[in-house]
């Protein structure tokens, strides 16, 4: 883990909030660095009391990783902010997504919650969580201290934030691949153009024994359904959703091209056969399959299990492609309770807290067991993220998927039902033409309900 700076220890109260407030205006400092003379301290800094008295409670997912971070964070906040209690309740993913709105509604959720943003994608974001915008030094600031991109992944008013963006795992967005499978066959992922050349080298990989049978998979799409399909739409020309007419749009021209470029990867290339995949994991550490393209998450999660050597690659674009455009995985934030408009030591305390976490230094504790994207440019620009176990490959993945982000803009919370439709054209159940109709269908639907919601 990364050893916590010793003037932390020399870090007056006053100064943690100054420092804290300059952060959340965008400016790009370790959290842990010395405050110098001209850090005469932001609005919100002065705004608050000398010492806060609260007790606060953060909703965060279980895993091991974020406990970790957590842990930090309440240690070293204790350390600044001794009047305030933290209470933090780990919670796992599914009992924190099925709580989580109802808890909001009933006006009993955390003073912090940790949240996906494709959770509230279907509701009024403004009535879910505390705006942030002034409280974070206004639009601008929150651009500069986070990927502008992040921003768009909920439907709000205009200019206007709710929650602060942390993690992704840049699901469909990057390829994992074992270097010594690519390497031993001739091919080289460093030149990777276009999906033409990766195919091309997968090619080189994939085997298939005299009796027609595959011996080893070169490229699986499994967990690629969703996402992969609007990548190749975009860059294709089309799109997988029209904003200004709130219509889905797979059965077009860009639609039907981008799912059959994925059945030509099964059925034409033969990179994989469904049946031959059994479970990712294991057979990437089997040595049976040589990539897979979920997210750069995944590369820590296999690194972490298994003695592979391994490479973590951007998603390159369709070979046709007429503009450079990626969909990322939707975004693991942080959000305040609406209730703490009422109670201003703790907004001001659930704010530091939030600063804690989103300093420099909390997130490079992320990048010793975490290999998916952070949202903080500035996390990148500091010279430590190279000596953290994962901040390397965290820093080539974000940094070459982010500035081309783009989430597609619906209200569908859980669009697993038309994402089955793609499964069902790509293991030969129904054709292409049946599946861009039926996802259009299913999400349309869907779309159609969220809306009619929304404007009640």
């Amino acid at each position: 883990m990364i050893q916590r700076n010793t003037q932390r220890h020399n870090l007056s109260r006053r100064s943690f909030l100054q420092l804290s407030s300059a952060a959340t205006a965008g400016a790009v400092l370790a959290a842990c660095a010395p405050v110098g003379s001209d850090m005469a301290g932001g609005d919100m800094a002065d705004d608050m009391p000398d010492q806060l008295e609260a007790e606060i409670t953060v909703w965060h997912q279980d895993w091991d990783g974020m406990n970790r971070i957590l842990a930090w964070a309440t240690e070293a906040f204790a350390e600044v902010e001794p009047g305030v209690t933290v209470n933090t309740q780990p919670i796992g993913y599914g009992d924190l997504l099925a709580k989580l709105l109802p808890s909001i509604a009933a006006g009993n959720e955390g003073d912090i919650n940790y949240h996906y943003t494709d959770w509230v994608v279907a509701t009024d974001v403004s009535q879910v969580f505390l705006e942030i915008t002034d409280l974070a030094g206004g639009r601008n600031a929150l651009e500069e201290r986070f990927f502008p991109a992040a921003f768009t992944a909920v439907n709000a008013p205009e200019g206007k934030a709710y929650y602060y963006p942390y993690i992704s795992g840049l699901s469909d967005c990057v390829l994992v691949l074992n270097t010594d499978h690519f390497s031993e066959a001739g091919g080289d992922w460093t030149q990777w153009s276009d999906l033409g050349a990766v195919i091309d080298d997968c090619l080189k990989v994939r085997q298939i024994d005299d009796d027609g049978n595959m011996t080893h998979a070169a490229w699986t799409l499994t967990g690629m359904l969703g996402l992969f399909p609007q990548t190749l739409m975009y860059q294709l020309g089309g799109a997988p959703y029209d904003v200004e007419t709130a219509t889905f749009t797979y059965n077009s021209e860009a639609g039907i091209a981008a799912l059959q470029f994925m059945h030509d990867i099964i059925y034409e290339h033969r990179l994989f056969d469904w049946d031959f995949i059994d479970n990712v994991w294991q057979d990437m550490a089997n040595g049976i399959l040589s990539m897979e393209g979920m997210g750069s998450w995944t590369y820590s999660v296999l690194a972490n299990q298994f003695p592979l050597n391994l490479e973590a690659v951007p998603m390159p674009s369709h070979p046709d492609a007429v503009e450079r455009i990626l969909c990322p995985s939707h975004i693991g934030s942080w959000a305040l309770s609406r209730r703490l408009r009422d109670d201003s030591d703790m907004l001001n305390a659930s704010i530091a807290f939030i600063d804690m976490i989103m300093s420099t230094e909390g997130q490079l504790q992320a990048m010793e067991f975490y290999s998916g994207s952070l949202m903080s440019p500035a996390v990148y620009a500091d010279p430590r993220i190279e000596d953290t176990k994962y901040g390397a490959v965290s820093k080539k993945c974000a940094l070459g998927v982010w500035p081309h982000a783009r989430y597609a803009g619906h209200h569908v919370a859980n669009p697993a039902p038309a994402w089955r439709e793609a499964e069902r054209a790509l293991t030969g159940e129904i054709s292409i033409q049946e599946a861009a109709e039926n996802i259009d269908a299913e999400m349309q639907g869907l779309e159609d309900t969220a809306l009619e919601r929304l404007n009640a």
